[in-house]
């Protein structure tokens, strides 16, 4: 029960404060804008052209570089608009999770947490899951995005592949919980939100720029590796593609019981330093 009351505690914070409210204005604005021109606008000539291209393509494989199968709208379009919401989300979402524990520390309210009949992971647990709440309506705005092509399909048929599209969702949404959870350990270990909120957006940057780096033709093979093991968004790109591999799961998986495990050591130093 103190759990539940935990959680819905801070999912009403989130919605009774302006934050989460401009993040999701901003996101539903770059995002409904990115989708506009790397989606609707190429939708009519995609509906006019597409059997045409399919009928190049396997009349002249060599066009997609081998004997490969003719890639869909879906393949084509959708994991370049899930690159750049990531990109976003890298700009976002330290707004999300600065105040989660930093906040709790600048008030003094935290010592108040600590009376609860709540174990430390708890508490952690109850304000990272209510910080998902609010990402997850994000996700769900993809969704309502892929269920406009269908809308609009006239004589193409349906449009969307689902299983890449989806998978595409799926890698989006992993990403951001990773993203999310990283943000808490630095929202956990100062009291400062904007400190918390530039950190977090500090390793996201660096996390993407390792990743980009790793595609340089001068980086040692060794390092390229490293870099893109490490790399969220070179772990979501397949995901974005529509493969899904264990590997890549399992990779977000950890980093976020890790994240979470870090800042929930944090907790337990600070209360005991109190």
């Amino acid at each position: 029960r103190a759990f539940l009351a935990l959680f819905k505690r801070e999912v009403a914070h989130y919605f009774t404060s302006p934050i989460a409210y401009v993040v999701l204005v901003i996101f539903s604005f770059l995002s409904a804008w990115f989708y506009a021109i790397g989606f609707l606008f190429p939708f009519s000539e995609y509906s006019e052209q597409y059997p045409m291209i399919q009928m190049q393509m396997r009349q002249n494989p060599m066009m997609m570089g081998g004997n490969y199968p003719v890639p869909n709208f879906t393949e084509l379009i959708l994991p370049g608009f899930y690159g750049t919401l990531s990109i976003v989300l890298i700009f976002l979402l330290p707004l999300l999770t600065m105040r989660a524990i930093s906040e709790e520390k600048r008030q003094g309210t935290i010592e108040l947490l600590y009376t609860y009949p709540l174990t430390d992971l708890q508490v952690v647990l109850a304000k990272y899951l209510a910080c998902m709440v609010v990402f997850t309506v994000m996700a769900l705005l993809l969704i309502l995005y892929l269920l406009i092509p269908d809308i609009l399909k006239g004589e193409l048929g349906g449009v969307i592949q689902w299983k890449p599209a989806l998978s595409g969702v799926l890698g989006f949404y992993l990403f951001g919980a990773a993203a999310i959870a990283l943000g808490f350990i630095f929202s956990a270990i100062t009291e400062n939100q904007i400190v918390a909120a530039a950190l977090s957006f500090t390793l996201l940057l660096f996390l993407w720029v390792v990743g980009w780096a790793a595609q340089g033709e001068n980086i040692p093979e060794h390092w390229r590796k490293v870099a893109e093991a490490v790399s969220l968004t070179n772990r979501s790109q397949d995901l974005y593609k529509g493969l899904l591999h264990l590997s890549d799961i399992v990779f977000f998986a950890c980093v976020v019981t890790g994240s979470l495990f870090v800042t929930m050591r944090a907790l337990e130093s600070h209360r005991w330093r109190g």
